[in-house]
């Protein structure tokens, strides 16, 4: 039997949507579809991981990195662009996310067009960012709302916010550099765009909910007792609107489906995804959420207009929580 000749390379393999792509290749469209998965995490004879490739570096340096760090890289025929910097979040310097994040896509982009000869596709994800998908439809600038236009449904053919409200949206300047790069070229690409990301990665990141909250559950019933009653941490807003939660292996296999088999109408365009076609509160999710932990979740109030500083109690459990994991 012959070898598979398909071999990926996952940039951000250590995030949430890159660990799933990782994960989910190794099995997914097929068990033999990838030859080779370069990324990280999973345990498969197939998987390859590498580190101390810096895409905040210019060209030449992440050129030389890949080079150096990784074999037969003209072998790489798909590549899954699903880095993200937030370098800057705390200080609020949303420009700078923008051009770091820019910077970082034209590196991988140019770089894998010269050292992948035998690139077929390449697929970017956005909505990784702020209000994820939304991001890319103008929520993440919507205090600009007078200006702008957004009406729901949000749908990938939805003109992009005008320049100066929308400059702020990296995903933009991301899509038109992978454009740039692609003319004339044999690869063909497309861009994914997921709402609310739900999944698990098993080394702490800051990108996921689902761990927190687990963890906050978990202690709540420990000190409280089977069958409490918990709020809602959040605002009454955020309980009752409505997002589209996209499961992070849903995600990964949406983009393995189209790179690997629709290739020639996947490329050039853009797809949402998620889990269901309708979307949901946490009105819905919050309730089940704390059945599942044998606790009786408290709807949100009207009056509720901020998060509830769960962090505080979680800071003043400490003591519970070490008892809880020396008992189990």
């Amino acid at each position: 039997m012959a070898e598979p000749k398909n071999v990926a390379l996952v940039f951000g393999a250590s995030g949430i949507s890159g660990w799933a792509v990782t994960k989910c290749a190794l099995s997914y469209p097929t068990p033999t579809t990838f030859g080779r998965v370069i990324g990280g995490l999973p345990q498969d004879v197939r998987l390859e991981l590498y580190s101390g490739v810096n895409l905040r570096g210019n060209l030449d340096e992440v050129l030389c990195q890949l080079e150096e760090k990784v074999p037969n890289l003209e072998d790489v025929t798909h590549v899954y662009y699903l880095a993200y910097s937030n370098a800057t979040a705390y200080s609020v310097d949303v420009m700078a996310i923008r051009d770091i994040n820019k910077g970082m896509t034209y590196n991988a982009v140019h770089a894998v067009d010269r050292l992948c000869k035998n690139m077929k596709f390449f697929v970017l994800q956005t909505g990784t960012n702020l209000s994820n998908a939304w991001q890319n439809y103008g929520v993440a600038v919507f205090r600009f709302q007078e200006h702008i236009d957004i009406t729901p449904p949000l749908r990938e053919d939805n003109p992009r916010i005008p320049s100066p409200w929308g400059d702020e949206i990296f995903y933009y300047a991301q899509v038109d550099l992978i454009k740039e790069a692609n003319k004339g070229q044999s690869w063909k690409w497309c861009e994914v765009r997921p709402d609310q990301i739900v999944g698990h990665v098993p080394i702490t990141t800051s990108m996921t909910y689902v761990e927190p909250l687990a963890l906050y559950l978990m202690l709540y019933r420990y000190v409280n007792g089977p069958g409490a009653t918990v709020a809602f941490p959040g605002s009454y807003a955020t309980y009752i609107h409505t997002f589209t939660p996209s499961s992070q292996d849903i995600i990964a296999r949406s983009e393995l489906y189209l790179s690997v088999e629709r290739p020639d109408q996947a490329h050039g365009e853009a797809f949402n995804t998620a889990d269901n076609e309708s979307p949901a509160p946490w009105s819905i999710a919050w309730p089940k959420m704390c059945e599942y932990f044998g606790l009786s979740g408290q709807e949100a109030s009207p009056k509720d207009s901020t998060w509830k500083n769960i962090d505080k109690w979680w800071i003043a459990h400490q003591d519970d929580y070490k008892k809880m994991c020396e008992e189990y």
